[in-house]
């Protein structure tokens, strides 16, 4: 009846909404000539302010583009012939190249060359005689120049220096020279001529519409990332009439000085209009031209006027959208939070039984788990009843066979103790039994103090049949003083009857095993330590003390020994732990409470 009774009220509110809006809409004043002129004069100047702000600011940014990138390349072309220079130096003092013009070896000579070419970069090298005979070059076509009588050649015999040159092959190949002369103990034996390649460097400025060049002294471009713009004259920088004769019959690159938008220096080159930024090199006069088009900053201007355009109409249109649907909007509103209260009801509802069902599951699953552990409680003491059982019944055999041996012998009085050893393990065993029933009343049994001098010992009399079947060698270190505990001898015996064994087993292949009882009495625990000399423990040690974890092969143990012995040390509130000895070997060292603390520990 609430769900229909709200129903009918929703849809009554909807259907009066929907009656009214038109009205709404029509009765909506129109906007008035002058607002609509102060809109729009508004929008003009906001748009005419951004385009002056915007400008401005990517020109910057240009400029500092510009101005970083024109520091690097000319930078590197500084660096690259400096090197070329002081190469052509280092290499004019050759060994090598020195007894080649002294009468040396050609092919040596042939070979050192093209060594050199290789490691400096250069394109080639030619060494000639203080003559002008050619005794060797890296290259085997040679060079289409006599550079023997060019003026460079001539210009390197008189000075001590790197001389450069650029010589014009046609129009399209220019070669760079760098000639040193040969000079021992005051002597000229000739000159060496290095033509290096410094179009390689074009390649790294090729960067989106960027234009870089290098002109000389002279305003010859030398370098281009346009191949039609190398080896041209500039204009108006150079005047016609001041033109150098050699270059008199290359094209002039017309560009243009300008003066846009302030101090920023711009040209214009085939109609399109650059930022330009010029770096002075340290030779030989030499500059770098970087030119950044400004097209990229007026069409990023406009893109930018073209968005704000775009969301001034989008705003105009939007307020006048939002003007004529409120009222749709709020009934519209309403209607969506009545349907996602209804969801988040069903929602609710459905979550709610799934965790009474999962509730229930869960204690069917906690009622199957508790009987499963106590299924696995029942499996582990009946392996450890039997596997604590099978100790004193293996040493029973034994002593049976050492009295019947005896009696056959006829030596009684010796068989008599042997009976007497059976008698006190069937003694044990009824202990034992005892012990169990405690551990399953949950230790109900009242503990005694209990000198755990005498416990080591008697357990060593317990385990003498095997100690004295595998030769073992016992090493006891007991305090003079009696170490009391409070605990059960019989149970704190099993302990160290099970560290013994495996302490046994463990150096099973050693024809002498060695095992060392040291007891400690401290000021408030009592410390006992069990060592051998077999190979140590691998692994977490931890895991010993967990039931049915075992590292001998099957059919030797099932890991219940260590596993009951931890679980006797705790019951008397003590603890069971294992390391490796610093001399190797296994160390298992028990802890317990002292009955009464007393002085220093002392061994003797």
């Amino acid at each position: 009846m609430l769900d229909h009774a709200v129903t009918h009220s929703f849809s009554r509110m909807v259907s009066q909404t929907d009656i009214s809006l038109p009205r709404r809409l029509i009765r909506l004043p129109r906007p008035a000539t002058g607002v609509v002129l102060l809109a729009a004069l508004l929008i003009s100047g906001l748009l005419w302010i951004s385009n002056i702000v915007l400008t401005d600011r990517y020109t910057a940014t240009l400029a500092e583009r510009a101005l970083v990138r024109s520091t690097l390349h000319s930078s590197a072309v500084s660096q690259q012939l400096t090197n070329y220079q002081v190469a052509t130096a280092l290499m004019a003092q050759d060994r090598t190249l020195v007894a080649g013009l002294s009468g040396g070896a050609v092919d040596r000579t042939l070979f050192h060359l093209a060594s050199l070419q290789a490691e400096t970069g250069v394109e080639a090298l030619y060494l000639y005689s203080g003559t002008g005979t050619l005794i060797a070059n890296s290259v085997p076509e040679g060079s289409p120049l006599n550079h023997a009588s060019a003026p460079y050649f001539q210009a390197a015999l008189d000075q001590d220096a790197s001389i450069f040159a650029m010589v014009t092959i046609n129009e399209g190949d220019q070669r760079f020279l760098f000639s040193r002369r040969i000079i021992v103990g005051g002597r000229i034996l000739g000159v060496l001529v290095a033509e290096v390649d410094l179009t390689p460097l074009q390649r790294d400025w090729a960067e989106g519409r960027d234009q870089v060049f290098v002109t000389n002294s002279e305003d010859i471009i030398l370098l281009s990332t346009r191949t039609d713009w190398r080896f041209r004259a500039l204009a108006p920088f150079l005047d016609a009439a001041a033109v150098p004769r050699n270059v008199s019959r290359m094209n002039l690159l017309p560009m243009l000085n300008l003066d846009w938008n302030g101090d920023v220096p711009t040209v214009e080159i085939e109609g399109i209009e650059y930022l330009r930024v010029q770096r002075t090199l340290d030779f030989r006069g030499w500059r770098l031209t970087y030119l950044a088009p400004l097209q990229d900053v007026k069409a990023r201007v406009n893109g930018v006027l073209a968005l704000e355009v775009m969301i001034f109409s989008i705003l105009a249109a939007l307020t006048f959208y939002i003007t004529a649907r409120r009222a749709a909007r709020q009934s519209e509103r309403i209607r969506r939070e009545s349907e996602e209260l209804r969801a988040l009801n069903a929602r609710l509802t459905q979550e709610i039984e799934e965790r009474m069902r999962v509730e229930q599951s869960l204690e069917i699953a906690e009622r199957s788990l508790e009987q499963s552990s106590k299924l696995a409680a029942l499996g582990q003491m009946s392996a450890a009843i039997a596997h604590e059982l099978n100790q004193p019944l293996a040493a029973m055999k034994t002593y049976i066979a050492g009295a019947a041996l005896l009696l056959r012998r006829n030596r009684p009085d010796e068989a008599v103790a042997s009976f007497q050893r059976i008698e006190d393990l069937i003694t044990r065993m009824n202990a034992l039994t005892q012990q169990l029933k405690s551990f399953a009343r949950k230790g109900s049994k009242e503990m005694v103090e209990v000198d755990m001098r005498t416990v080591v010992t008697e357990s060593l009399a317990i385990m003498s049949p095997q100690i004295g079947q595998r030769h073992a060698v016992i090493t006891r270190v007991l305090p003079d003083q009696p170490v009391l505990v409070k605990g059960d001898a019989l149970r704190l015996e099993q302990i160290f009857i099970n560290l013994m064994r495996n302490a046994l087993d463990a150096m099973q292949g050693d024809p002498e095993p060695k095992i060392t009882v040291e007891l400690f009495a401290g000021e408030k625990l009592a410390r006992a330590q069990v060592r051998d000399a077999g190979p140590g423990l691998s692994g977490d040690p931890s895991q010993l003390f967990e039931p049915f974890y075992t590292t001998k092969t099957a059919g030797d143990g099932v890991g219940l020994g260590l596993a009951i012995s931890a679980q006797i040390a705790s019951d008397l509130g003590g603890s069971l732990s294992a390391r490796n000895g610093k001399d190797g070997g296994a160390v298992f060292e028990l802890s317990l409470p002292l009955a009464h603390t007393h002085g220093k520990e002392t061994t003797s």
